[in-house]
């Protein structure tokens, strides 16, 4: 399983093909808190940040039931992929395939899951961060500036986050991470972000985030004082107009799901987005 938090939206994930899914599931995430903040390998613009709140303490997923966003706990989607999958997914992150195969291969050799085997390298480590990075470096030989996998908790088997390193560092001194190499090491929110980059790209990005609302995620932790300026929250809300009836259906081909799979695993919620309301 590999919890997804940035670009949650068939409009995002559309961009690396079709990933077909065995289940999907919204979540809510604790330990961790989400903005923009890392330069981008593919435009003018930041890209999304999920980061630890404490490096001793795992980050973990609880399923999501109906009723409104809880302030300070990201929420997300749980896919539960193939390996192809993964690796098309750690490929879009800046982490290299081989790196994931080679993962995955020291997994099997061990008689783990790869999400198990991550978990058993963070144990191995004293659930600290800083140091499962060094532990992960030196058995592949690899550290990515970009995203690196990590794995999250959950009431039954682990799950998978990339999350990108910042001043923690990569795993290797060597390896300096993109969000130091570019002095942007804080989280940011949609106005804040607006304001480093009031641009196209940046708005594009937003709205392939910002999009996931379509099926029931709550993105305030994203966008929560967008209020307080009107003409940025209009700007969002027209644009996500664009895209917000055809999302349903790219959703569930990018994913690889029927009508009738996902009403089941993503049904109606109570609560409504501010910013898809019309």
């Amino acid at each position: 399983m590999i919890v997804y938090g940035s670009l949650m939206s068939g409009l995002g994930m559309a961009r690396s093909g079709t990933l077909p899914a065995s289940a999907v599931a919204r979540v809510r995430l604790r330990g961790c808190r989400r903005g923009y903040g890392k330069f981008s390998m593919y435009g003018d613009r930041f890209a999304m940040v999920l980061e630890a709140l404490r490096a001793a303490e795992p980050i973990r997923a609880e399923p999501l039931a109906d009723g409104d966003p809880e302030e300070g706990a990201p929420e997300a989607l749980a896919l539960t992929l193939a390996l192809p999958e993964l690796i098309t997914i750690s490929v879009r992150e800046g982490y290299r395939a081989e790196a994931c195969l080679a993962l995955a291969e020291q997994a099997r050799a061990a008689g783990r899951t790869l999400p198990a085997h991550l978990w058993a390298t963070l144990e191995a480590a004293g659930r600290d961060q800083v140091a499962y990075r060094r532990a992960l470096a030196a058995a592949l030989g690899y550290a990515s500036p970009h995203y690196i996998p990590h794995p999250v908790a959950t009431a039954g088997e682990p799950a998978i986050v990339f999350l990108p390193p910042g001043e923690e560092g990569s795993g290797r001194d060597d390896v300096v991470p993109v969000r130091v190499q570019s002095a942007m090491t804080r989280v940011l929110t949609v106005r804040e972000v607006w304001r480093m980059k009031p641009n196209v790209e940046q708005l594009d990005y937003i709205a392939m985030a910002l999009l996931a609302e379509v099926h029931g995620l709550a993105l305030v932790d994203l966008y929560g004082d967008l209020g307080n300026d009107r003409p940025l929250f209009n700007r969002v809300r027209a644009r996500l107009a664009e895209d917000a009836a055809a999302e349903p259906e790219r959703f569930r081909a990018a994913l690889g799901l029927s009508a009738e799979a996902y009403a089941a695993a993503l049904p109606p919620r109570a609560w409504h987005s501010p910013l898809l309301q019309t």
